[in-house]
């Protein structure tokens, strides 16, 4: 959603939509039908005391009103939700809220997305020209690309009869990532592939390999003094040189998959492909028609996690499979 689209999305929704919404909590209808008896009693009696406490109860119910819109003039919200979300994880996230009013406090401010999987926040108070946050969770039901919407800012103050709110909107698109779970190696016959492979020759990484003798531009570092000391030569350290850890995995999707199915593969993908990273490997990945290379760090996890949580499975999987050369996939893992 581009800025034009989200301004006016939010201009038509504070034109349709009243600017205060109020509602009677359940000890606010206790009061009202409190006051109801109090001022028929005091019409058929003429009791003046019985017009008094009418009085005073009507005016509980004003004050009310024009605190409660003190309250929530002049405050700004804003969220802040982490770059990295996964489907089906708790993720906190926090709201700002900012007292623009020089003079009055705002009191016990309720916050609530509008999304039903997003839990709601709570202040009791922030001061004139201050600043509060709390924090809250969510847990996105699915991958993909979500449009947080807007924010009911509401509060009980200050009797707890009513309770007023506003919207803020403040949509902000957060794309979720596949859920990152435990994998077991039988399904995906991982153990053969998780040792370190090893070759007996000379390198500049590694274990130690064996004592050579030093030559003229051989790395200082990997003297190795005591062997020198021994046989009167300056010795050095020669290490093995690993071969590169190489994986690439495959998403295999077919039409007689269900959806359920589809998503538990794409999971499954995403948790093989952190597992092998992890462990310092090289990881590629092929969807559909897209060939990810193999790389190492979280980079290139983080570029995988992103190429599942947008991957359509019944447009992208029905796409030809790019031309890929077997030197630079390794071994490959069907998922």
């Amino acid at each position: 959603m581009n800025d034009f689209t989200r301004r006016a999305k939010n201009l038509l929704i504070r034109l349709i939509t009243p600017p205060r919404t109020l509602k009677i909590t359940k000890v606010g209808w206790y009061f009202i039908a409190l006051t109801f008896g109090v001022g028929f009693a005091a019409v058929n009696s003429g009791n003046n005391l019985l017009y008094i406490i009418l009085g005073a109860m009507l005016s509980f119910i004003v004050a009310s009103g024009i605190m409660s819109n003190i309250t929530l003039r002049g405050i700004e919200i804003t969220r802040e939700i982490s770059d990295r979300v996964f489907a089906k994880t708790p993720t906190l996230y926090r709201f700002g809220v900012k007292n623009m009013k020089r003079l009055f406090p705002s009191y016990l401010i309720q916050l609530k997305d509008e999304a039903p999987f997003m839990s709601g926040g709570f202040l009791t108070y922030v001061g004139p020209r201050g600043e509060g946050i709390t924090v809250v969770d969510a847990v996105f039901p699915k991958r993909g690309p979500f449009t947080l919407g807007s924010v009911t800012v509401s509060t009980s103050f200050p009797f707890g009869l009513f309770t007023k709110g506003m919207k803020r909107g403040i949509d902000e698109d957060v794309l979720v990532l596949p859920r990152i779970r435990e994998v077991d190696p039988e399904d995906f016959d991982l153990r053969g592939l998780e040792g370190d492979l090893v070759l007996s020759k000379s390198g500049h990484g590694g274990e130690p390999w064996g004592i050579t003798e030093y030559f003229p531009g051989d790395n200082p570092r990997h003297i190795h003094w005591r062997s020198s000391a021994k046989r009167g030569n300056i010795m050095k350290k020669e290490f093995a040189e690993e071969s590169e850890r190489k994986i690439t995995i495959r998403l295999v999707i077919s039409e007689a998959h269900s959806e359920d199915e589809i998503e538990y593969k794409i999971e499954a993908a995403a948790s093989v492909a952190a597992r092998f990273i992890r462990g310092d490997y090289a990881v590629g990945m092929i969807l559909g028609g897209e060939f990810i290379k193999p790389a190492r760090g979280m980079g290139q996890l983080e570029k995988i996690l992103e190429a599942l949580a947008l991957f359509r499975p019944w447009r992208d999987a029905a796409a030809a499979p790019p031309p890929i050369d077997e030197a630079d996939t390794g071994a490959i893992i069907d998922v």
